[in-house]
């Protein structure tokens, strides 16, 4: 999968109401490329120490910044910005409504880079702006499956084509469950071990019914029954009933799916004519949720039968 890109455009279309951004000079930079979720405090390529510059990420100017820039003389502020700018800078961000030097704007238009102003206080900003690129620049997949929020937790689930994914979901959202994607299914990990899934935008809250068609699911359940983006906290893999093989029957073995080095809680339900699959999903969620708080019953039991073993065979 290739690189994501923003430009700077991009940006501003996609947050710049939230981080109240103003583009003060440099239009004809627009379309400047990010290519990463990092961020610059570029106090030290002012000071005149460039040899390890970040210059190709956004670079946010605060308070301590915009300080020692108005102790520099005119002609030294404009060599210093001169310098800095000779690098492809995507974009530079000026928190706190601080006032910009006329220079300053100057040399950022004559250099096609941006130069943004925000009334936010510089920690804020960041955090938000931070948050947003690491979503945005974060590894992403498509996988084939559903993705439903049932009882708070984020089921996937997957399977062969025909098997029955859809119609379930179907029936869960029916019982008041919330479907996320139905055939395509993008999954993010946005930190080390947390996936998010998300539909597609194109096909968002729509399904297909073989027989019936296609659905839109939030225009006949309301908005309650659809959620845009969810962690993805159990995959359940859904399979043809096969006689030759032998199915978990306690619930004592922890299986993992993993995604992006990510391990992910997974259950195979087996399907065969008279199981309730949508009331066996919803135990496996609620299964999880009960795992997730340290509490197995499937252990417990286990443990209740050693402890009676061993009362009523104290030798063995």
């Amino acid at each position: 999968m290739p690189a994501k890109e923003l430009t700077v455009e991009g940006l501003l279309a996609q947050c710049g109401k939230d981080l109240d951004l103003e583009l003060v000079t440099g239009k004809r930079g627009l379309s400047n490329v990010l290519r990463s979720a990092e961020i610059t405090r570029p106090g030290l390529a002012f000071a005149g120490f460039l040899e390890v510059f970040s210059h190709d990420r956004v670079q946010i100017v605060g308070n301590t910044e915009m300080s020692y820039i108005r102790t520099l003389p005119p002609e030294e502020r404009v060599s210093r910005f001169e310098r800095v700018l000779q690098f492809k800078i995507p974009c530079i961000i000026v928190t706190n409504a601080n006032p910009i030097p006329e220079d300053f704007i100057n040399v950022a238009d004559q250099h096609d880079v941006p130069l943004l102003r925000s009334p936010l206080m510089t920690t804020r900003l960041v955090s938000h702006l931070n948050a947003f690129l690491e979503r945005y620049f974060a590894p992403e997949v498509q996988v084939h499956g559903v993705f439903l929020d049932v009882y708070g937790m984020g089921t996937l689930l997957m399977g062969k084509s025909g098997v029955g994914k859809s119609e379930c979901a179907l029936e869960l959202v029916e019982r008041g469950h919330r479907l996320v994607a139905d055939d395509v299914v993008t999954l993010r990990r946005i930190s080390k071990y947390e996936l998010v899934g998300r539909s597609p935008d194109i096909i968002k809250y729509h399904m297909e019914i073989r027989g019936v068609g296609i659905l839109n699911v939030e225009m006949l359940f309301g908005v309650a029954s659809v959620a845009e983006e969810r962690r993805v906290d159990l995959v359940i893999q859904l399979e043809p009933w096969d006689d030759n093989r032998e199915y978990d029957r306690l619930g004592l073995e922890d299986k993992y799916h993993t995604f992006f080095d990510v391990r992910v809680p997974e259950y195979i339900i087996p399907i065969q004519s008279g199981r309730n699959l949508s009331i066996l999903v919803e135990m496996a969620a609620l299964s999880q949720r009960l795992k997730n708080a340290h509490m197995n019953p499937a252990a417990l039991l286990d443990e209740k039968l050693r402890a009676a073993a061993m009362e009523n065979n104290p030798d063995a």
